[in-house]
C-alpha cells in the first residue's frame, strides 16, 4: 500500500481504513486465483463493494474536508443553473418530476428544492437513483435535517431503473460518468492493430499491470475510437495507456428504456473532451486519475477502496451510444458557455450587490470564477443535454 508518486507522500490513513483496504486486497486476491482480471472489474470493486468500496461502503468524503469538491459543493450557483432549465422545462409543459442519479452528499438536492420551494416551484417528486445504500442513508439524512418535512416527504430513493415510476421530467447526472468502470489498454494511438489488454494480478505485495491481447469487445471499441478521431496520429513517443467505458451503451439504453414513461430532458455534467483529445499521442498515462484527500495522482494500485477513481469522458462516445438508444442530442458545451447562456449571472450580480461587505463580494465572484474559469472547472467540465420521449 505505498503511497509515494512523483516526489509526494499521500496522507496515511487511520489504522481502522488500512485494515479496511486491506480486506479488500484479501477479497481481491481470491478473486485472482484463477488469473487476472480485467481493470473494470478492479475499478468496480475497489468504488462499488457494499462492504469496503469507495461509494460503496460509504468511504468517500466530498468538500473541503474530503477527497474532492464537486460544484454543487463549490457553489450554489451552479444548482442555480440547474434551478433555471427547470423552469424552462416546466415552461414546455415537461412533467414535474426530477430524478438526480448518483447524488453524492446529497447537496445538490438539499440547494436545489430549497430554491424551488422559494420560487413555488416545487417538483412532485424528486427521486434519487442511489446504488450505495450507504451513500442513500447519508443523504437522507442530511436532507432530512436541512430540509422542512413537506418538501422532504417529496424524496424517494431507489437502487435500480426497474424501480423508477416515471411520468417525464428532468434527469441530472453530476459526475456520474467519469466514476462508471473503464478498461485499460496499451497502445501507439491511431494504430489498433498494436493495442494491448491491460488486466490487474497480485505480486505478493502490491497489485500489478498484465499485458494481454484485447478481446473482441475491446478490439471493437479500439477500432471505434480510432474511428472517431478521423485522422492520422503521428506519434513518435511509442505506446501509451488510454481508457474505454464498456458499460456506456447498456446504461445509456437502461435509461432510455426507464425514461419511456414520459417527455424527459437529462443533464449529463462531467469533465472530459472529444475523442481525438483524449486519446493525444502525449497522454503517456491515459486520463485515470486519482483523489485522496484532495491529492491528484495516477495510481490506481494505492490505498485500494479508500481513494476515487475517475478517468476523462469521451463525450463523442456518448452521443454516439445515446443516439442509438433513442436519445435525440440537444448540444453539448463547456461548463461556462452552459452557466453563462443561464440566468445565473444576473443572480451573480444581484447577490453582489446585495452585499455591500466587500470580503462577502470577493467570496462571491470567487466562487462564480472557480464555476466558469477555463483554468479552474469552466473548460474542463462539460454539459450534454439529451431529450427522449414526446
Amino acid at each position: 500500500m505505498s503511497a509515494a508518486q512523483e516526489g509526494f507522500e499521500l496522507p496515511t490513513p487511520g489504522p481502522e481504513d488500512q485494515a479496511k483496504s486491506l480486506q479488500l486486497i484479501e477479497w481481491f486476491v481470491e478473486r485472482m486465483a484463477l488469473g487476472p482480471i480485467p481493470f473494470a472489474d478492479y475499478m468496480a470493486g475497489v468504488l462499488y463493494h457494499p462492504q469496503y468500496g469507495y461509494y460503496g461502503s460509504g468511504q468517500v468524503a466530498f468538500g473541503a474536508g474530503g477527497d474532492f469538491i464537486t460544484a454543487p459543493e463549490r457553489s450554489r450557483f451552479f444548482t442555480q443553473g440547474i434551478a433555471y432549465e427547470w423552469r424552462q422545462a416546466r415552461e414546455e409543459r415537461l412533467h414535474d418530476q426530477i430524478l438526480e442519479i448518483g447524488a453524492g452528499s446529497g447537496r445538490l438536492a438539499i440547494d436545489l428544492l430549497e430554491i424551488l420551494g422559494e420560487e413555488d416551484r416545487l417538483p412532485s417528486e424528486y427521486i434519487i437513483l442511489e446504488i450505495s445504500p450507504a451513500l442513500a442513508e447519508r443523504q437522507a439524512e442530511n436532507l432530512q435535517q436541512a430540509l422542512p418535512p413537506e418538501v422532504f416527504a417529496r424524496v424517494r430513493w431507489i437502487d435500480d431503473w426497474s424501480a423508477l415510476d416515471w411520468q417525464g421530467g428532468v434527469v441530472i447526472a453530476n459526475e456520474v460518468l467519469d466514476a462508471m468502470p473503464v478498461e485499460r489498454f496499451r497502445w501507439v494511438p491511431g494504430q489498433p492493430a498494436t493495442a494491448e489488454r491491460l488486466l490487474v494480478d497480485f505480486g505478493g505485495e502490491r497489485f500489478t499491470w498484465q499485458s494481454a491481447a484485447p478481446d473482441t469487445d475491446m478490439q471493437q471499441a479500439i477500432e471505434a475510437i480510432n474511428q472517431r478521431i478521423g485522422r492520422p496520429i503521428v506519434s513518435p513517443r511509442g505506446p501509451v495507456m488510454a481508457e474505454y467505458n464498456p458499460d456506456l451503451a447498456r446504461w445509456l439504453a437502461q435509461m432510455a428504456t426507464a425514461l419511456a414513461g414520459g417527455e424527459s430532458w437529462v443533464y449529463l455534467f462531467d469533465y472530459g473532451s472529444h475523442t481525438a483529445d483524449i486519446y493525444r499521442a502525449d497522454r503517456d498515462e491515459g486520463t485515470l486519475k486519482c483523489h485522496y484527500r484532495h491529492l491528484a495522482h495516477e495510481d490506481p494500485f494505492v490505498y485500494p477502496g479508500l481513494q476515487d477513481i475517475t478517468a476523462w469522458v469521451d463525450f463523442q462516445a456518448v452521443e454516439q451510444a445515446a443516439r442509438t438508444a433513442g436519445f435525440e442530442i440537444d448540444g453539448e458545451r463547456s461548463q461556462a458557455q452552459w452557466l453563462l447562456g443561464t440566468d445565473v449571472p444576473q443572480r451573480v450580480e444581484e447577490r453582489l450587490l446585495a452585499r455591500p461587505n466587500l470580503t462577502d463580494q470577493a467570496r462571491l465572484a470567487q466562487e462564480f470564477r472557480e464555476l466558469v474559469m477555463p483554468s479552474e472547472m469552466g473548460e474542463r467540465f462539460r454539459v450534454m443535454r439529451l431529450r427522449i420521449g414526446d
